[in-house]
């Protein structure tokens, strides 16, 4: 019978694989999830950015009603709604590199008009908010 002292050099090498496997596995759970929490985050600040978006046309369409349906009228496709312009500065970069973009399509007729809102973000990702604007009593 072998005295057995100590270990060999292929058990420590196994053990030393099962520990760089268990790490690697943590790190890229880590990197995962920060990545999902980030994208979460970007798209809640675009659906608040949408928001306003819509309460600031619903506001501007009732306080200056001639004046919102002169300017929807008379853009066709694409619409930069003025009474939103500052809310893009709010949504310039914040260190991240997060940066997102408003716009809204327009199909209008003589008593209603649809506004489609869009805000992009990150990487090609778009926040699509729909809004029905009509023209009461006018």
């Amino acid at each position: 019978m072998k005295n057995k002292k100590g270990q060999s050099l292929i058990e420590i090498i196994f053990s030393m694989g099962i520990v760089i496997l268990v790490l690697v596995g943590v790190v890229m759970l880590m990197v995962v999830t920060a990545k999902a929490k980030r994208i979460a985050s970007e798209r809640q600040k675009a659906i608040e950015l949408s928001q306003q978006m819509i309460e600031n046309t619903v506001l501007y369409s009732k306080n200056n009603t001639l004046a919102f349906w002169q300017t929807v009228n008379n853009y066709a496709g694409t619409l930069i709604l003025p009474w939103y312009f500052d809310l893009n500065l709010g949504c310039q970069g914040n260190g991240g590199g997060y940066r997102c973009y408003t716009y809204c399509d327009a199909s209008c007729n003589d008593t209603q008009c649809k506004l489609i809102f869009k805000v992009r973000w990150g990487d090609s990702q778009i926040l699509s908010v729909e809004r029905l604007f009509s023209r009461e009593g006018l």
